[in-house]
């Protein structure tokens, strides 16, 4: 017999994230599932603690294992950390 696995693609955090490439700031994240699409798509370097400690609290987000806002900070650091990467090219 399957195992259903029920996923939160709706969760959401008390409040929006707004993030871009550089000082544009023109995208809007509002929870795990925009978080973690965000990291797949647009970042360039997809490793490192921040990025898989955020992508992994999303997850457990999505999964009702976590409050979705224990997954903001994290993905902010992650953003934070990315953005340094580029800067720093």
């Amino acid at each position: 017999m399957g195992l259903i696995i029920r996923v939160n693609f709706f969760a959401r955090w008390s409040r929006p994230v707004y993030v871009g490439l550089g000082d544009h700031l023109d995208t809007t994240i509002t929870g795990p599932a925009d978080a973690i699409r965000y990291m797949e798509s647009k970042f360039q370097s997809q490793r490192g603690t921040n990025y898989f400690r955020a992508h992994a609290l999303c997850h457990h987000a999505l999964l009702g294992e976590v409050c979705p806002d224990v997954a903001r900070q994290p993905f902010l650091d992650a953003w934070v950390d990315q953005n340094f990467h580029l800067a720093s090219e």
